[in-house]
């Protein structure tokens, strides 16, 4: 009986081991591009882009890479041209986040032009929906979630409840996988500033309760850098700003978010570990 109770955990040791799997994201946060007036020349947000793709591409870890909104510092063609022309340089998959600062109907680039746009380059951007959901890795996914304005630019970021409905059957259908939220807008603000605050944010903490399967939530838009672990077990990651950093090698940072799961045990939370670190460009 000892040897066959030693032979089934060995079993059980090896097999766990075998479900062992590791993802590694990129985010990039407020990126805020400003394109040149000269094709021999680059803005200090052209600059601050092109180090940090060099610098993504030169770590074989990364699996994709999300853009967390404010891409563009001004909602024109020209801008989004730039940061796609300068993006699309990259190895790994990758999506956008809706900023304010990206797509507005009045005096912008209205959000179905700007998807189409970035779909023409991406085809992993999704052509019509703003807010959308891709695999991120063994029995893990992604979802894009859009809190900004579709016709005025506005500080205040807002889910809406259909969004909110939405995000809760992906939830429930896909329960016995881990998922991560990108957004621009953060459910926990990282510091006190009334003017960026997400507003009615009941019905989405309220539909959260009902979920295990959550693992980090990472958005921007304050430009303030810190990580909360919630009563749930949710990390939220505000991420630094990248366009607030001046434009020369080794003064800008992004984040990169490394998860250790066991695919077969997900249901307990000690089985997902997360891991924040900060790489200067």
């Amino acid at each position: 009986m000892k040897k066959l109770i030693i032979s089934f955990l060995f079993i059980l040791f090896f097999s766990g081991s075998a479900f062992a799997k590791t993802i590694e994201c990129a985010i990039v946060a407020d990126t805020h591009l400003k394109p040149s007036k000269s094709a021999d020349t680059f803005t200090e947000s052209e600059k601050n882009l092109i180090f940090t793709i060099d610098s993504i591409n030169r770590n074989k870890n990364i699996n994709f890479v999300v853009f967390l909104g404010d891409n563009i510092d001004k909602s024109t063609m020209d801008s989004l041209e730039s940061f796609m022309n300068i993006v699309k340089n990259l190895k790994v998959p990758y999506y956008l986040v809706f900023g304010n600062h990206d797509s507005y109907a009045a005096g912008g680039i209205a959000k179905e032009d700007y998807s189409e746009y970035v779909h023409s380059i991406n085809r992993r951007q999704d052509k019509e929906e703003t807010s959308f959901y891709f695999k991120a890795g063994p029995g893990a996914y992604g979802l894009i979630l859009d809190g900004s304005s579709y016709v005025v630019p506005g500080k205040h970021g807002r889910y809406v409840p259909e969004m909110v409905s939405e995000v809760d059957k992906f939830l429930r259908f896909k329960k016995r996988s881990i998922v991560f939220f990108f957004q621009h807008f953060p459910l926990i603000a990282p510091t006190d500033n009334v003017s960026h605050e997400t507003l009615d944010l009941d019905n989405f903490n309220n539909m959260l309760k009902k979920h295990n399967n959550v693992v980090f939530i990472a958005s921007g838009h304050y430009h303030h850098e810190k990580i909360t672990l919630d009563e749930r077990g949710i990390y939220h990651i505000s991420a630094s700003a990248l366009g607030s950093r001046s434009a020369s090698s080794g003064s800008g940072k992004y984040q990169v978010v490394k998860i250790d799961y066991d695919k077969k045990f997900l249901s307990a939370p000690k089985n997902i570990k997360v891991e924040i670190t900060d790489v200067k460009i």
